[in-house]
């Protein structure tokens, strides 16, 4: 009877020992907003943490990351905000980055945007005459830094308000954005 017990136990330990013990971690998914009104005089203010825009009260906090107006992204760093936001430029498939930079951050400064205004020097391409359609340049992923120190990696969608398939700088409603991004809230540089 004692072996038996004995036998019973050292099983169950053996077979505790084995058993994948959860992380506790959830997996991230990207998150798709639409329509960030970037038509007004001032700059519209996004978190990460919430997941939306904030008011321009909080334009002098860490309450916002990164913010829009007109064809102009900024972040909350250098000469544009009190945090310490920065991004990293990728020639990249959204879904096959993974893992946020540990160096090489870029920041607003008097020289320069960290995500530079422009065609084709940042995130959109002018297509001129005879729509002058504005347009998210293919295969960028912007793996930003937070102002409070967390990552997040975005993709430029649209600049026109719901986002047609086919946009016309003409008739569309513009300076809407529409992106597409995966926050990471733990710090660690895991983007999956």
């Amino acid at each position: 009877m004692r072996k038996t017990l004995l036998l019973a136990l050292t099983f169950l330990a053996l077979f505790s020992c084995t058993k994948e013990e959860p992380t506790g971690q959830t997996p991230l998914t990207a998150v798709l907003k639409s329509d960030i009104n970037a038509n007004h005089s001032t700059f519209q203010y996004f978190s990460f943490v919430t997941g939306d825009t904030i008011p321009t009260a909080d334009s002098s906090t860490t309450n916002w990351d990164i913010a829009f107006k007109g064809t102009t992204v900024i972040l909350n760093s250098g000469i544009s905000g009190t945090g310490n936001a920065g991004v990293v430029i990728l020639d990249a498939i959204f879904s096959e980055v993974t893992e946020a930079p540990t160096t090489g951050y870029a920041q607003d400064s008097n020289s320069s945007l960290a995500i530079p205004a422009g065609s084709n020097n940042g995130w959109y391409n002018y297509a001129g005459p005879p729509n002058h359609t504005i347009t998210p340049l293919a295969g960028k992923v912007f793996v930003i830094k937070t102002a409070l120190g967390n990552y997040a990696k975005l993709e430029f969608i649209s600049y026109y308000k719901g986002a047609p398939a086919e946009p016309n700088g003409l008739t569309d409603e513009s300076r809407y954005f529409t992106i597409r991004y995966v926050y990471q809230p733990d710090g660690t540089t895991n983007l999956e």
